[in-house]
């Protein structure tokens, strides 16, 4: 893997992409399905269109709060998911920033511009766990991958298996 740790990356927009697509896709069906398990829990009825509801996103009510809350537990899912999908601490940010702002423009064709304070609140709040839990732990497999010692260590060290990287497709 070339450019990895240092140097610059060769652009390869197939891969961005295809990354795009499987955290978007992932924010999506995490997103649905926590927000339908918080609804059965609060003994409230299963509907897609609260997810896009501007004025669903509220702290007074307990469905308000329990969207907010699959929205918080999707960003955990997100942060965990970021370094397997995105491999780089360095661009968390803007995947995490790309998909919010793709349910924003979906929120704003359904439903009209959110105007609700609230509904800015508890994103900005899932957009801030998600990128900074996130770059936490991308940091943390970055710097894993770099092992210093002599030879000798390494070759009482197991043989590590590659994972399947995006770079292929």
């Amino acid at each position: 893997m070339e450019g990895k740790f240092y140097g610059a990356e060769k652009f390869k927009p197939r891969l961005i992409i295809t990354q795009m697509m499987v955290m978007q896709t992932s924010f999506g069906f995490c997103f649905a399905s926590f927000a339908a398990v918080f609804d059965m829990v609060v003994s409230q009825p299963v509907s897609i269109s609260q997810l896009f509801s501007g004025q669903s996103y509220t702290w007074d009510t307990t469905a308000g709060l329990a969207l907010a809350f699959s929205l918080w537990v999707t960003a955990l899912v997100m942060a965990v998911l970021l370094p397997h999908v995105v491999e780089r601490a360095k661009k968390c940010l803007d995947f995490v920033a790309t998909y919010h702002f793709f349910h924003f423009v979906a929120t704003c064709f359904f439903a009209g511009f959110p105007g609700s304070l609230q509904w800015w609140v508890i994103h900005g709040v899932a957009l801030a766990v998600a990128v900074l839990l996130g770059e936490y732990i991308c940091m943390q497999s970055e710097t894993q991958s770099i092992t210093l010692g002599s030879k000798h260590n390494k070759a009482k060290q197991k043989p590590k298996v590659s994972k399947p990287n995006f770079e292929e497709i």
